[in-house]
């Protein structure tokens, strides 16, 4: 009876170069590390101190289209585009001098991978090293981004189309209000009535305060919070041209850098107007000269104090601008308590109104 002999295992011939490890050309199936090897989604692909490749996984062969066998022997390169492999190469080189025995998750860099088939994929990379029987193995940890990459893309390009569409939106918010504005100016110009006239003028001076808020969001960069002192800058420039004796009165701003949401910023730029109007229209009557002090800074952390203040003829002593009953005042104390604001009122030296408030926002 003849005896059955089993058949010799399959030997590789390939001869890999001095420094390679012919001990892993393959990976066995069989091999409980092999196995945990496949179940990744990466490649995982090892090189020799020469970048031949001895070692790649299923998941290197799902995400390049080559089989292990066809790699076998071969240089990195070819898992790279062309123009990017002399670059990886002296990658590689520079990371096998260095005193790194790995690059962590953190600090993997985006690169390009290259198909059988020819298409190039987006691939973050990380590489490690380690010595075996005198020589030095690279192990390349690939996963594949296309997707994640893509959805960036359309993230961007979405967020972007909403940036578009609010700066369209503040520039015609900004026009209408300034058209609204045009038309109380030429209502005012056509009415006898000069207590009337004066009321609409008012009315506009308010509306192109809020004009110029959505003017600086559309220009800019975060639609989301508005550079107040620029903000501040303008308005103050707006009302004394429209108000000031500018012969007489000398307009002086002191303003801290500051952000604020269009929450807080629309009450208090309202604020401003009104207490800036008032001043240069009663503070100065006649002849009189004098100064117009506006600042704008932040004290105890998150909180701001906004101050304007005269050395005019001031308020008389027995006037509770708690309780006055113009407009301009009861729109302060209103805008004031949207703040969450506390205002105080000095009547040393003309009249100084300082508005502290938290930059938190309104209710």
């Amino acid at each position: 009876m003849a005896t059955k002999h089993s058949l010799p295992a399959k030997k590789v011939s390939k001869r890999l170069p001095k420094g390679s490890f012919p001990g892993s050309v393959f990976l066995d199936r069989e091999d409980p590390l092999a196995r945990i090897l496949d179940l990744a989604d990466d490649a995982i692909i090892s090189v020799d101190a020469q970048q031949l490749i001895f070692l790649f996984n299923q998941g290197a062969e799902k995400m390049f289209g080559y089989t292990a066998e066809e790699v076998h022997g071969k240089p990195l390169e070819i898992l790279l585009p062309p123009r990017l492999a002399a670059m990886h190469h002296a990658h590689v080189q520079t990371f096998e001098q260095s005193g790194q025995t790995a690059r962590r998750m953190g600090e993997r860099q985006k690169i390009l991978g290259r198909r059988k088939n020819g298409d190039e994929f987006p691939a973050e990379a990380s590489i490690s090293k380690v010595a075996v029987a005198g020589a030095t193995m690279f192990t390349v940890i690939m996963r594949d981004v296309t997707q994640r990459t893509l959805d960036d893309e359309r993230l961007k390009a979405s967020l972007r189309e909403k940036e578009i569409l609010l700066e369209e939106v503040h520039h015609r918010v900004k026009n209408n209000l300034q058209v609204v504005s045009s038309m109380l100016g030429l209502q005012a110009r056509s009415l006898p009535d000069a207590d009337t006239r004066t009321a609409l003028r008012e009315s506009q001076h308010r509306i192109q305060s809020m004009a110029l808020l959505h003017e600086c969001l559309y220009q800019s960069d975060d639609l989301a919070h508005i550079d107040f002192a620029d903000y501040l800058e303008k308005l103050t420039d707006q009302l004394f041209s429209s108000y000031g004796p500018t012969d007489r009165v000398r307009l002086c701003t002191t303003f801290a850098p500051l952000q604020l949401s269009m929450d807080a910023a629309v009450p208090c730029g309202l604020i401003v107007n009104e207490l800036l109007s008032n001043t240069l229209k009663y503070g100065f009557p006649g002849d009189r000269r004098g100064e117009v002090r506006v600042t704008l800074a932040e004290v105890e952390g998150k909180t701001v104090r906004l101050t304007v203040a005269d050395n005019g003829i001031g308020l008389p002593q027995d006037f509770d601008w708690t309780a006055s009953r113009t407009l301009g005042l009861r729109l302060v104390r209103t805008l004031a308590q949207q703040l969450h604001a506390v205002v105080e009122l000095n009547r040393e030296n003309g009249a100084a109104f300082s508005i502290t408030f938290p930059t938190g926002g309104t209710t």
